[in-house]
């Protein structure tokens, strides 16, 4: 993977690029389900929302400005969607407006990095975690340098629980649930029509002035 899963969480919700454009099945662990938190200031004291990963992909649901929205993202595709649950529609986001390119996830500490080296041990919320530094990242998001990171890997999951980079961004899951997830969580829901953003815009240039 490109850019860490981590990573691409924080990018899918605040817009700052990445997609985990990834092969099938990569994702060997037990499955779970937690709850992801963000911050800028070395603190995750953001709460984003639920999120589930399982063998199709993973999923964080999330109310942003008065929306309930749903952020899937599929190990074997490289397009991400983002559903408005209210609205019953549902945007695609291709892997190359979000800067990134496919790539194997491989389930181990510092994925998206050149290199890695374990530095010690840590208990986090809980869980037992391999403590990762992690340099030379591979694909930053647009427009911004290379960062570095402290990666806090959860070897029973096959997932990292905590990533803080260099520059004080810092990514949590907590009140992690290890167990299988259902997998409807992973599906567009019946009915959801497909948003079409440029066929809004030839609607709205097509209207008379001052309507």
């Amino acid at each position: 993977m490109k850019r860490t899963v981590l990573a691409i969480l924080t990018a899918m919700t605040f817009g700052i690029g990445g997609n985990p454009a990834v092969n099938a099945g990569e994702y060997t662990g037990p499955g779970f389900s937690g709850i992801a938190w963000y911050g800028e200031n070395g603190t995750a004291n953001q709460k984003l929302g639920t999120i589930n990963v399982d063998k199709p992909g993973f999923r964080m649901e999330m109310q942003e400005q008065g929306q309930h929205v749903v952020v899937l993202v599929f190990w074997d595709q490289d397009v991400s969607y983002s559903l408005m649950m209210n609205q019953k529609m549902y945007m695609e986001i291709p892997a190359e407006e979000t800067g990134s390119a496919p790539d194997d996830y491989e389930g181990k500490p510092c994925d998206g990095y050149d290199d890695a080296k374990k530095i010690g041990a840590e208990t986090i919320n809980g869980r037992a975690t391999e403590k990762w530094r992690c340099t030379g990242e591979l694909n930053p998001a647009p427009d911004q340098p290379a960062m570095d990171a402290t990666n806090w890997f959860d070897p029973e999951i096959g997932f990292p629980i905590r990533e803080a980079k260099d520059n004080g961004e810092i990514f949590e899951i907590r009140n992690v649930s290890v167990a299988r997830q259902d997998a409807s969580l992973f599906e567009i829901p019946p009915g959801f029509q497909k948003f079409d953003m440029d066929a809004m815009m030839q609607q709205m240039m097509q209207q008379p002035q001052g309507q």
